[in-house]
This record gives C-alpha cells, structure tokens and sequence, in this order.
C-alpha cells in the first residue's frame, strides 16, 4: 500500500506516536511520492498522521507564492518545497520563531507548525536584506503535506516502509535538502550506510 493513501485501518494503541521524528524512506520504498524522501511528523495520534517531505524542492518561488497570496512583492530567494501529496495548493510553515507562535507549542525544540497568512507575511518581511545583506530567515513554506489515515503510518512502520529518527531543528532548517536522506540513512548506521552512498538511479553509478 503506497504511504499517503488513507484506509480504514483501527489504530494500534500500543504503538508510539511518532509526532516529532523523522521518517527516513527505507530504500526498499518505491513510492514515486516518498522515494529517498524524509518526512517531519508534525502530528501523529489516533486519528492519523500528517507530515511534511523535507528533501523534495518545490516549483514556486515563495516571492511568486507571496505575490499570489497578497498581490505584494517580496524580497526572497528561498524556494517553496513540496510537503507530499496531499491538497497541493494547501500552504504549511515551518518555522523557529518563539515570537510567532502565538499558543502553538514547538512539535520539537525551536520548530513550529503554522498556516496563517499573517505569520508568512512577517517570515517574508524578515528575510528582507537589511544593510545591503540577505539575513537567512528560519524557516521553509511547504505546499501540500503528506497524510495518513488512522493507523497507516504505524502499519506501514510495522512493515518496515520508514526507518524513525528523532527529528531537531538541525534536520529540518540547517541540514542541505539535496542530501538529508543520505545523511540521514547514514547516521541509523549498519548496511544503512552502504546504500547512503548510491546514487538516486543505480545505473549511475
């Protein structure tokens, strides 16, 4: 069954919220959604869970995002990242301003979750250069989020799809996307490391 996909499935009591955590993609996932894709657990319980891919840029612009959102210019370079398959044109903030959070509490130390037009407004505003240098504002948009249905992610943990990491705000502002899954699969240590090492398509290497 391909991570994402909602199914009736009754929910596992017994299994351990992984709100918080990294789920790496084993490399035996050929999901084309969640291939070498690390997901951040923003929200895992009963219900469900939703997450958001770290490693997978997105298309737009967050000025181009912005300027559709508000009809306003902003002055950034960041790019937006896709966040999974699930309602693409849905916009998801990361980011680690305690001032900003309103009564939102961080999902780990120095990261929260957010949607609201007025957050990404001041998030766009702070990357502004101030005296003539860009100040790398933290935080990413994410359009779309990945979804599970109740007790999905815990079978498809039981199943071996994801490999849990213990996410920080490191993993999820500071690490390079390009290489978070290697780096990632590399520190779960054993054969892990091996396939941290090969390409995204065998036949390159």
């Amino acid at each position: 069954m391909p991570p994402g996909k909602r199914v009736q499935k009754s929910y596992n009591a017994s299994m351990e919220s992984k709100k918080g955590f990294l789920l790496v993609a084993s490399p035996g996932l050929v999901d084309p959604n969640f291939v070498r894709t690390v997901v951040f657990v923003a929200e895992h319980n009963e219900e469900g869970a939703l997450g958001l891919i770290l490693n997978r840029a997105g298309v737009l612009a967050v000025k181009d995002l912005w300027l559709s959102l508000s009809g306003d210019t902003a002055v950034t370079e960041r790019k937006t990242f896709l966040g999974g398959p699930v309602q693409k044109n849905a916009v998801l903030l990361l980011h680690g301003y305690d001032d900003l959070a309103g009564e939102n509490t961080p999902i780990v130390p120095g990261v929260y979750l957010g949607s609201e037009v007025e957050v990404l407004a001041e998030l766009v505003r702070r990357d502004a250069p101030a005296s003539g240098e860009a100040r790398p504002g933290r935080y990413r948009v994410f359009c779309g989020y990945s979804g599970w249905g109740a007790g999905q992610l815990d079978a498809e943990l039981s199943a071996g799809g994801w490999i849990t990491v213990p996410a920080t705000a490191e993993h999820v502002f500071d690490q390079p996307a390009d290489r978070l899954w290697n780096t990632t699969i590399a520190s779960t240590g054993g054969a892990h490391k091996f396939f941290a090492l090969m390409p995204p398509d065998p036949e390159m290497n």
